[in-house]
């Protein structure tokens, strides 16, 4: 089984929740076999194969893939970086794309593709967002729908706000204050990459179950008041902000991120948390995240701090 992004928050959360289960051989792919982070994941996990792979290059992907396993790649975990040096919506969209199309050349007969929540289940369907690292991930979607036939299952799943992504630092704290100022008094839903984790699994162990689905995932809604009061309570420290001159400073500089937040405030995520909770005890409310998976740091300079009890990702 391929993990692509093997070493970002939610390749690496995949990992997490399958590295024990001895139905499955896995191949985590990362752009860098012999950096810290997957060095990291190694030793956590020594069962699995690591494999450096050019994520531009999805058939020299592959042929590693193949080369390091079995020569049979049963099943493909595929996310794509939508943010950082060098990343455009085109590249994601042709990265997307050509994981899905030689997945389905190399006869892959389970594909679980992480993309993100744009409204609910079925509006997800339809609506591309203003956001560009949100728009890609539909027409990514589009092309699995269109393109995969019987021989391959496949199911989609559609984190919201991740939240690993409020690591401590000034830049946290600038994003925190434009969040707030969009907000107000507007919930936001968040979720864990533990969760997406365990989410990619059921896909994994029950394919049958899970083909052709797409779910949004989220485990907590609440508004930036209620976010600041959690981190107090868990922390001792509200969640950190600045001047809003930075915060105007940040929409003007990224207007991807202006957007963004625009569209938080206006539309906004939508998953069903009640109807995930249904059938689902173990999925992470904030205040459940922070005491499981963060070990308190202090004040940082910038607001809380914390690390990592599980795992450190580079993405």
């Amino acid at each position: 089984m391929g993990y692509q992004s093997a070493t970002g928050k939610q390749g690496g959360a995949v990992v997490e929740a399958l590295a024990n289960n001895e139905e499955f051989q896995i191949l985590a792919v990362t752009r860098n076999a012999s950096g810290a982070a997957a060095k990291g994941l190694l030793e956590r996990f020594p069962n699995i194969k690591i494999v450096e792979g050019n994520m531009d290059d999805a058939p020299k992907l592959f042929e590693a893939a193949k080369d390091a396993g079995n020569k049979n790649i049963w099943g493909v975990f595929s996310v794509q970086v939508s943010e950082g040096k060098g990343v455009t919506f085109d590249s994601e969209v042709r990265q997307g794309k050509a994981m899905i199309d030689e997945a389905i050349k190399n006869k892959v007969e389970t594909f679980v593709y992480s993309s993100v929540e744009r409204g609910g289940d079925e509006k997800s369907w339809t609506n591309q967002t203003p956001v560009d690292h949100f728009k890609s991930k539909y027409f990514i979607e589009q092309h699995l729908r269109d393109n995969a036939d019987k021989s391959m299952k496949w199911t989609i799943l559609r984190p919201v706000a991740l939240m690993e992504n409020m690591k401590p630092g000034f830049e946290t704290t600038v994003f925190f204050t434009a969040l707030k100022n969009a907000l107000g008094q507007t919930p936001m839903q968040w979720v864990a990459t533990r969760d997406v984790g365990r989410y990619a699994e059921k896909a994994f162990v029950k394919p049958e179950r899970w083909d052709r689905k797409a779910v949004g995932l989220a485990g907590e809604e609440m508004t930036f008041s209620q976010l600041s009061d959690q981190l107090k309570s868990s922390t001792g420290s509200p969640a950190g902000t600045t001047y809003g001159i930075l915060a105007s400073a940040l929409r003007w500089a990224i207007p991807e991120i202006a957007r963004m937040l625009d569209w938080f405030a206006s539309d906004g995520y939508r998953a069903d948390i009640g109807k995930l909770r249904e059938s689902d005890s173990e999925l992470l409310t904030f205040k459940k995240w922070l005491e499981k998976d963060i070990i308190l740091l202090g004040w940082n300079g910038y607001g809380y701090g914390y690390g990592r009890r599980i795992w450190v990702s580079n993405m």
